[in-house]
């Protein structure tokens, strides 16, 4: 962990509320891991106050990138951030997503929790097979399609609530036929709690080893603010930003 301060790049208006951040960060880029995350200052000031989290999305030295979704005044600010403009980040923060070789692997993410997974997926297509499960409300809101169909995936499947796109329904619904298709080994998950608890729920009998990235309001990012805890299934406490934000999950009390 380490704060230094970033260079931006680009800042990506791809759609909507969705931006994609390029910044050049010497520290994080070659230190950073699929699965950790960084804490960004919005603004140069002291308002606001706290940094924001933010998974790598991607990362190639010594560049990194943030996808994010505007919703708030701290990530309303980050939009307005320009080529050259200078930011404080803090990281490479939390674990990562285990090293595996010559598994056969499902990703699932649901709405920006892709932010998670890409920078994983693409790492993991080196010595593995990779399908996705991606979806979100409706195509509005699932991006970076043409560079998930460029790269070889075993399988892609999309899915929106409103049939805008891909199939017409929620990314838990085919989970269990994909996995028996494909002969999945292992599953990495990240979207809205409530998407992770029916994952859990829907595979927790079949034979795979399931992790998922979970997503939490944080402070600081190094475990003193205490506001990101998650209990778990022996009902002690577990941080999301020291001892996550990857979780086995099983671990997990849903």
């Amino acid at each position: 962990m380490k704060e230094e301060t970033g260079t931006i790049v680009e800042n990506h208006h791809i759609q909507n509320e969705y931006y994609l951040i390029k910044m050049r960060a010497d520290h994080v880029s070659k230190q950073g891991k699929p699965g950790n995350f960084i804490m960004v200052s919005a603004s140069s000031t002291l308002e606001p106050l706290l940094k924001r989290p933010f998974g790598i999305f991607d990362l190639n030295p010594p560049y990194i990138w943030i996808y994010y979704k505007v919703v708030g005044r701290g990530t309303r600010l980050l939009s307005t951030l320009n080529p050259d403009d200078k930011i404080s980040i803090l990281g490479p923060l939390g674990n990562s997503f285990p090293v595996l070789e010559n598994e056969t692997i499902l990703a699932i993410a649901g709405g920006t929790g892709i932010a998670s997974v890409y920078f994983a997926i693409k790492e993991y297509l080196k010595n593995n097979k990779v399908s996705l499960i991606y979806g979100a409300k409706s195509k509005n809101d699932l991006n970076f399609l043409h560079s998930l169909e460029t790269i070889s995936l075993a399988g892609l499947y999309l899915y929106s609530d409103d049939g805008s796109i891909g199939i017409k329904g929620v990314v838990t619904a085919d989970i269990k036929k994909i996995i028996n298709q494909h002969g999945i080994t292992i599953t990495i998950s990240c979207g809205p709690d409530e998407m992770l608890n029916r994952i859990f729920w829907i595979i927790k009998d079949l034979k795979t080893d399931d992790y998922a990235s979970l997503e939490a309001i944080m402070g600081c990012g190094f475990g003193i603010c205490q506001s990101c805890v998650v209990e778990t299934r022996n009902k002690e406490y577990k941080q999301v930003c020291t001892d996550g934000p990857v979780f086995k999950m099983e671990e997990i009390q849903w």
